[in-house]
């Protein structure tokens, strides 16, 4: 199946995340953050084994050990769809974004401690993110999936699925 071997090729990703409650936690070396309800996106990369696809199911589990600042939003928010776009570069799919739509830099370094280039690899959408997400796909190319086509529903719960 053509989906299956994209999402098992290295590349980047985005993340769409609902948040229907304000967010305040911890978050690694970035400390304490408050993030207001409302929708996000996340962009990542996977160039390790398994490709986009393990990632990307790590980002979904609820039974994983916090290590990624997305970690702890993905965990307190609803993850709708992604885009994969293997090959992709992340900081790339950031700045196509941030030339998309209004968007904005929440936490300085969210996402981005190992870039130099990016403010951040984290933003808040004013507006739908799946639309600016799908406006994306259209501009930088890639696939958008939707959460049920990688995981049954079961798998998780439904909140974070």
């Amino acid at each position: 199946m053509q989906e299956d071997r994209l999402l098992k090729l290295p590349g980047a990703y985005v993340i769409a995340i609902e948040l229907n409650e304000e967010f305040v936690g911890r978050v690694g070396s970035l400390g304490q953050i408050c993030l207001k309800p409302g929708q996000y996106l996340y962009f990542g990369n996977a160039r390790g084994p398994g490709g986009i696809r393990a990632r990307i199911k790590r980002h979904l589990r609820v039974d994983k050990k916090t290590h990624w600042h997305i970690d702890r939003v993905t965990l307190a928010g609803q993850v709708v769809e992604f885009l994969v776009v293997p090959d992709g570069c992340e900081c790339s799919l950031r700045e196509k974004a941030m030339a998309l739509t209004k968007s904005v830099v929440p936490v300085l370094g969210f996402g981005s401690s190992d870039c130099r280039l990016c403010p951040a690899h984290f933003l808040a959408v004013s507006g739908n993110s799946v639309s600016l997400l799908r406006k994306l796909a259209e501009t930088a190319g890639g696939k958008i999936y939707s959460v049920p086509s990688l995981l049954p529903t079961t798998a998780a719960q439904p909140s974070t699925v």
